[in-house]
């Protein structure tokens, strides 16, 4: 099973259709809960359903142990919300933080009962790269992997076609990639979504610190525990690793349209301890930044 084969239950709107099914009715048999979802319809992928379900069941979004009704898992039951429409709203969120547990994420590198560890080695390897120069055709993709990864008889990212397919559209989905005249890597929204675990109650943070806790929230971004596995299995010879202190391209564009777009605040003060360096294309430098400040909402810059 994985999370990115689209073939089987890598679709993110089947998960959509069963989680409004579960929050709208609660908790259900499993064969009542797949036909509120459409089961008995002829024109429905009846093996998607089933499959979507044991997968997320696996990785703990809905709980039904054998005979038991399904329902969604106690712990994001109230952040999902009370209505079918706000948990549509809310479920990418929930899905970054079940796809990211650690405990579904052991195998990191197996590609039997990895659980979610495809979805999160993929998002790191995309977010390590220059998303300036990456071209999102998948078969320039897979050459890409090719030539990065050190062994690639133990370790991959997309695999084939319909990995990376499903890769794009996961990444889109939760918040790690925009679509327009193209499709882009950009984390700005999963960051975005981040901002009030990272600052917690704090209103200012040092960059560095910034960095830090953002790599705690989203282990797929720099620094953290998935990306940095990813990185540690790259050739330097086809993958220029970034110095200290240097923020990859990725990051460096989602802080630079959150400040833009008044979410944030990036400064950089003479009496600082450290600082996080914005890189553009081919490791342009954009600017030194010392200190990110949370905006609250409605509160004027």
């Amino acid at each position: 099973m994985s999370v990115l084969n689209q073939a089987s239950d890598g679709l993110y709107t089947v998960l959509i259709v069963l989680v409004r099914a579960a929050v709208r009715f609660g908790p259900r048999s499993r064969e009542d809960l797949l036909l509120a979802c459409g089961g008995a319809v002829d024109a429905v992928e009846t093996l998607q359903l089933n499959q979507t379900l044991n997968r997320w069941t696996e990785l703990g979004l809905f709980s039904g142990e054998a005979g038991a009704d399904v329902c969604i898992a106690e712990r994001y039951r109230s952040g999902l919300g009370k209505t079918a429409d706000e948990a549509e709203q809310r479920l990418p969120a929930i899905v970054r933080a079940v796809a990211m547990l650690a405990e579904n994420n052991e195998r990191f590198w197996e590609r039997e009962r990895s659980k979610s560890a495809d979805l999160s080695r993929a998002v790191s390897w995309m977010l390590a790269q220059d998303v300036y120069a990456l071209d999102g055709n998948v078969k320039k993709l897979a050459v890409l992997e090719e030539a990065q990864i050190a062994d690639s008889t133990k370790q991959t990212i997309g695999k084939n076609d319909t990995r990376w397919n499903g890769l794009k559209a996961w990444m889109m989905y939760l918040g790690f990639a925009r679509d327009g005249m193209q499709w882009v890597v950009d984390p700005t929204q999963a960051l975005r979504d981040a901002l009030p675990n990272i600052f917690a109650s704090r209103k200012e943070l040092s960059a560095p610190a910034f960095v830090e806790r953002a790599a705690a929230e989203l282990p797929v971004l720099d620094g953290g525990a998935y990306r940095a596995q990813v990185e540690a299995a790259l050739k330097d010879t086809a993958w220029s690793r970034p110095r200290a202190g240097l923020a990859s391209s990725s990051l460096s564009r989602a802080l630079q349209r959150l400040d833009r777009e008044g979410f944030i605040t990036l400064s950089d003060r003479s009496d600082t301890e450290g600082v996080v360096t914005l890189t553009g294309s081919n490791g342009r430098t954009w600017r030194d930044v010392s200190h990110i400040g949370l905006i609250q909402p409605g509160r004027d810059r």
